[in-house]
């Protein structure tokens, strides 16, 4: 596999600024370091702060959290925020074979060596967004390790997490990642060096 890094960031590269601030705001109003505490204490506590923080955006973003690609951006960054504050593995904005993936977990390694234990998530912001499902079906070829995150249901056979009431909320992706890991048998937690 041809894999290519693209640098950190805070939050997600290409989130407008508006977004960014609103999420940070929310956030920082809860709690960052109550927040981090929390998840990393107790998994399932995310759910909880999940719905709140959406909850809260969206009522902050007016007009704007009826638009799917902002929504959508939401979720991206609001999802970077918590598998930090989880301290759950992943690799955010990487390229494997020429595909853009949004976050694999545990690791791009991990993909290449045991897919099978490997987890790709999709964001889809928008309909033109589809295409990067098919395209990252051939990267991870096991439908039930190729999660898809959208502000609306969108047509996929395989997970979709979004922010309408069904099976697979938004707000539950972080407590599942780290059951997935847990299922898988692999480590979840990062380990900090420094």
């Amino acid at each position: 596999m041809a894999i290519r890094f693209n640098k950190r960031t805070r939050v997600c590269k290409g989130v407008p600024k508006d977004i960014k601030e609103v999420l940070y705001a929310v956030i920082d109003d809860i709690g960052r370091e109550r927040i981090r505490a929390d998840v990393s204490s107790n998994i399932e506590s995310s759910r909880k702060y999940c719905a709140e923080i959406v909850d809260r955006c969206t009522h902050d973003l007016g007009g704007e959290a009826n638009d799917d690609e902002a929504l959508g951006n939401l979720c991206e960054a609001l999802l970077h925020f918590m598998l930090t504050a989880s301290l759950l593995p992943s690799e955010r904005k990487v390229t494997v074979d020429g595909t853009e993936l949004d976050v694999v977990v545990p690791s791009v390694k991990n993909l290449a060596k045991s897919p099978d234990k490997t987890l790709v998530i999709q964001v889809i912001k928008a309909n033109a967004d589809m295409a990067r499902i098919k395209q990252a079906q051939a990267v991870q070829k096991n439908i039930e390790n190729l999660w898809i995150i959208s502000a609306r249901k969108v047509d996929y056979k395989g997970r979709n997490y979004h922010l309408g009431n069904a099976k697979f909320q938004y707000s539950s992706v972080v407590s599942d990642i780290r059951a997935f890991l847990a299922r898988k048998g692999v480590s979840s937690l990062k380990m900090l060096h420094g």
